[in-house]
């Protein structure tokens, strides 16, 4: 399975817009392409600055090479034009100055988009009532040549654990956005209450210990002393932890790893 992020700014006053057209125009085109799995439209639980309206469109494919054809087959493109009276022009994308202008002006700059290998994914049960309303992203730095290890604990206990916790729909693991060192951990859930309650029990720095051996020096040199010289565990809080809230979000097809 391989996972597809486009990062995305929308302008405030045209962000129901966008969703209805993400809802009208997105979703089927991405049915239609054949492949895509799971589709859903993010926006950060916490924005960075008051008014933003950053979006992100979250994707599962059946493979790299089915995610590719759709790119290349234009249509990628075709519903990205279609979006640009909804898009703020952002400083922080790559420009690709070969796009054409459309109806005299100058074209928006590509948004960012971010790939990955989902190396395992887990359901709560068969036929899990997906798409979920909230989504919490765990951004983890794995040890090199640690990541077999690391993919194994995650499977075999902190997987299990997830799933164990109301309200958990799914747990994903996705590895490869910038290197092999490089995993995300993806849980859906039924609502952001439960999300929050799962952190505020302790249960979630009980899990994030289990990781802790797998992790680089990038988390592990905040494990300094404690001023009474006693060393401290690993907590969630070391972690890089997002949450998304899910605007619109469709499954499209079997979620099979």
């Amino acid at each position: 399975m391989y996972f597809r992020l486009v990062r995305l700014k929308v302008r405030p006053e045209s962000l129901w817009a966008f969703r209805d057209y993400y809802e009208s125009r997105i979703l089927p085109g991405l049915a239609s392409a054949g492949g895509c799995l799971y589709a859903a439209l993010l926006r950060p639980a916490r924005p960075a600055e008051e008014g933003e309206a950053a979006c992100d469109s979250l994707t599962l494919w059946e493979s790299e090479e089915r995610a590719d054809a759709y790119v290349d087959s234009g249509r990628y493109d075709e519903l990205l034009d279609g979006a640009d009276p909804f898009l703020a022009g952002a400083t922080v994308w790559g420009a690709d100055l070969t796009r054409p202008e459309v109806d005299g002006r100058p074209p928006l700059p590509d948004p960012k988009v971010e790939t990955g290998s989902v190396e395992a994914l887990r359901e709560a049960e068969a036929g899990s009532p997906l798409p979920a309303l909230f989504l919490r992203v765990v951004d983890h730095r794995v040890e090199a040549g640690c990541l077999a290890a690391f993919r194994r604990r995650w499977e075999e206990e902190v997987a299990p654990g997830l799933l164990s916790t109301p309200g958990c729909l799914a747990a994903t693991l996705v590895e490869g956005l910038r290197s092999r060192e490089h995993a995300l951990s993806v849980t859906f859930w039924s609502d952001e209450e439960s999300a929050v309650r799962y952190e505020m029990s302790g249960r979630f720095d009980e899990l994030t210990g289990k990781l802790a051996p797998y992790l680089s020096g990038l988390y592990r040199w905040r494990l300094a002393l404690e001023p009474d010289g006693t060393a401290r565990a690993l907590r969630g809080s070391d972690l890089a932890v997002s949450g998304f809230r899910v605007v619109v979000g469709r499954k499209l097809g079997a979620l099979e790893v």
